[in-house]
């Protein structure tokens, strides 16, 4: 028996082993409840589709924090969230031959660093708290369970620091017991403003490009050159992995998602062909697994894809059609722009979308975003656990005066649900029966009314990243400090919505406008 049960256990290992060199790799967020039916985490490593995880996120540092919806919400008595059933599911996904990464960063949240020496420090708090580290007095959200590295997911205009982490990270890992790794997650415009420094300066295994919420996208300006250029003449790593960032749905980002599979089939198969190329990344889990085209989920499509580019035998199912299930919720937790009501100087650049999703095939249940979604939210202190967020009648602050809003942070995410304030409070069924007596109503009519304008984010400036909306229904984009224009998908104009304790703007459909004007 024992000699049978060897080879088969060595088989097991070795079909389950992790390749950093293929080129048919997915990565997949993981932990914001995105599409508000967030599974565990090991259900989805189950998924042979899947092949990295990334838990998001540690939204707070070098003071910890951390934030995954409602998949944990018992804490220390200090509130640093302890999250047993996350760190059995870390255990069963590794078994699987899944690396797990911890995301750091995201939209919301207080993090950075004041200098190298701080980041350097908190690289060892890393390596006791979720690594090999011997310091037993430290609190481990994930028990004994251990990561297999961290991403950098830094969407604060900030990367001070973040290099010194890195290459202190390294010196760890060397007496660690594994292979660990290290990621980041730049958006891409290149170079990223947040993690451009840590990406030209220290040895980083894999970079999520989000291809997704910017002007440069799949569709439109698509830039994966400069990325390639980056990593041949650039990285320190010459053997970087470059991963093109997808959102999983229509729903999981305001602009960026394919839904014509032939183009991206066409896409891959020529940027596979550089040796960097790792594959494809998702945001995230929830939406890329509710998302079914023609019989397979999302995931699924995009792991044919990339096999079928790589030579596989397998041929991707492609359509353009898009089925979302009659549950799936658009979570709320995204951050984006202030209302500052003044006139702003623009230079514009129409940019058309070269696909068009059918409203027919949307689910009347949510506000789906068509083309470009991004949210200006109302957000309570992000150290709050989950579960207290969830509880309080006061979960969200708002101001509301004739002009001025609560006002957001550095820079906006691509990443469309970061952080939610109420992970396992789905959002309104319709943004058709708006709460007019709320201040999230009232701050998305004065949105609206700013729009229509032409004032987009109210100021005589832009910060590359912000988002708004012209007065003639585009969605428009700030990049190097000029709006630029993209316009909606037919049958869908960009404005302002509430749904819940949260506003929304993006490109949704022009027969709901009429309640949030």
């Amino acid at each position: 028996m024992i000699q049978i049960l060897l080879p088969l256990l060595f088989i097991l290992s070795t079909v389950f082993a992790f390749d950093i060199n293929s080129k048919t790799n997915v990565a997949v967020y993981w932990g914001q409840n995105s599409a508000g039916s967030q599974k565990s985490l090991a259900s989805y490593c189950q998924n042979t589709e899947a092949d990295i995880f990334l838990l998001s996120f540690m939204n707070s540092f070098p003071a910890i924090g951390l934030n995954f919806a409602d998949a944990c919400t018992t804490t220390f008595p200090d509130g640093l969230l302890q999250c047993s059933q996350i760190a059995e599911d870390i255990k069963t996904c590794q078994s699987l031959g899944k690396k797990v990464l911890l995301s750091m960063g995201g939209a919301s949240g207080a993090y950075g660093f004041a200098d190298d020496a701080q980041a350097e420090a908190f690289a060892t708090t890393l390596w006791n708290t979720f690594g090999e580290g011997s310091d037993i007095s430290v609190e481990r959200p994930f028990g004994q369970s251990i990561v297999d590295g961290f991403d950098f997911d830094i969407e604060n205009n900030n990367g001070k620091g973040y290099a010194a982490l890195v290459s202190k990270l390294r010196q760890l890992f060397s007496n660690g017991s594994k292979q660990y790794y290290i990621s980041a997650a730049p958006q891409c415009p290149y170079p990223d403003a947040s993690v451009g420094d840590l990406l030209a300066n220290a040895d980083v295994d894999f970079a999520f490009i989000q291809f997704y919420n910017n002007y440069c996208n799949v569709e439109a300006q698509f830039n994966w050159d400069d990325w390639k250029n980056f990593a041949i003449n650039t990285s320190p790593n010459k053997n970087i992995k470059l991963y093109l960032g997808l959102p999983g749905a229509p729903s999981a980002a305001g602009s960026g998602y394919i839904s014509n599979l032939d183009n991206l089939s066409k896409v891959i198969k020529e940027i596979s062909s550089l040796a960097n190329f790792g594959g494809i990344s998702l945001w995230d889990a929830s939406q890329a697994t509710s998302n079914v085209i023609d019989g397979a989920d999302y995931l699924s499509q995009m792991k044919n894809i990339l096999k079928s580019a790589a030579g596989s035998t397998e041929t991707p199912t492609t359509s353009s059609s898009y089925s979302m299930p009659s549950n799936l919720i658009t979570n709320t937790g995204e951050q984006s722009s202030s209302v500052l009501v003044s006139s702003v100087e623009r230079t514009t650049t129409t940019l058309e979308p070269t696909s068009i999703i059918s409203s027919s095939s949307f689910s009347d249940s949510a506000p789906t975003p068509t083309n470009s979604h991004i949210t200006t939210t109302l957000q309570p202190n992000t150290n709050t656990p989950p579960a207290a967020a969830q509880d309080s009648s006061a979960n969200v602050q708002v101001s509301v005066t004739p002009s001025t809003t609560t006002t957001t942070p550095d820079s906006p995410s691509n990443h469309l649900n970061d952080v939610s304030p109420t992970p396992s409070t789905p959002a309104p069924s319709s943004p058709a029966n708006p709460s007019p007596d709320t201040p999230a109503h009232t701050i998305a009519k004065q949105l609206n009314a700013q729009y229509a304008a032409g004032q987009f984010n109210g100021k005589s400036s832009c910060q590359d990243g912000e988002l708004s909306c012209s007065a003639d229904g585009k969605f428009a984009m700030c990049a190097h400090g000029s709006w630029v224009e993209m316009a909606c998908a037919a049958g869908t104009t960009c404005y302002a919505y509430d749904s819940g304790n949260s506003v929304f703007t993006q490109c949704n459909y022009v027969d709901l406008k009429a309640s949030f004007v």
